[in-house]
């Protein structure tokens, strides 16, 4: 099980960390960026966040990309935990193409972002499964989950509104979609081998 916790560092700026059990030993572990001011042998304060609102946010993530950062910080400033589903590559299927990486290269890129505190997989379009799990887990938290503004019809809608969450959806990047990437790519490919 993982837990969120505050870290204290030095000057009093306070940094959201996940820490997880050990499977050697047992000990608790959170890791702290190198340039945190905390050395070996500091003694720092932790104490047990209080989660106020959840975001929970749902990707693709494939061919990762500035669009896909902008949209996650975005979800990132929204609340005190963050938790990021990366999709499975039938989810994926069922809506679009399927993704040139696979799901677990697409979840290692997203579990190494700052902006991230938490990663799930989620099993299908619909979130309400992974949203149910959260609810269960923080009760007392308000719930918002987001959606890029290119989807008008919000997946799990019913459940999202049963549970009192709230959907932001911030302004899509057209620039640099996966769609538009691949289209680049191959247009470019294309000029090339007519250019022979």
């Amino acid at each position: 099980m993982l837990l969120l916790l505050l870290v204290e560092i030095k000057n009093g700026a306070m940094m959201k960390r996940v820490v997880w059990a050990n499977k050697s030993n047992s000990q608790l572990c959170v890791t702290i960026p190198k340039n945190s001011g905390i050395g070996e042998g500091d003694i720092v304060s932790i104490e047990k966040d209080k989660i106020n609102t959840v975001v929970y946010s749902s990707v693709t993530a494939d061919l990762f990309h500035y669009g896909h950062l902008r949209l996650l910080e975005k979800a990132n400033e929204l609340g005190d935990l963050h938790i990021c589903s990366v999709l499975t590559d039938e989810a994926i299927s069922s809506y679009k193409q399927k993704p040139v990486a696979g799901l677990k290269e697409r979840s290692a890129i997203i579990s190494a972002l700052r902006c991230v505190d938490m990663v799930m997989t989620q099993y299908s379009l619909n979130p309400s499964e992974n949203l149910r799990k959260i609810h269960e887990q923080f009760p007392d938290a308000d719930i918002i989950v987001v959606y890029g503004s290119n989807w008008k019809d919000v997946p799990g809608r019913e459940y999202i509104d049963e549970i009192g969450a709230k959907v932001v959806q911030p302004e899509f990047y057209e620039k640099l979609s996966t769609e538009n990437i691949i289209k680049k790519i191959n247009s470019s490919s294309r000029k090339r081998e007519d250019g022979k």
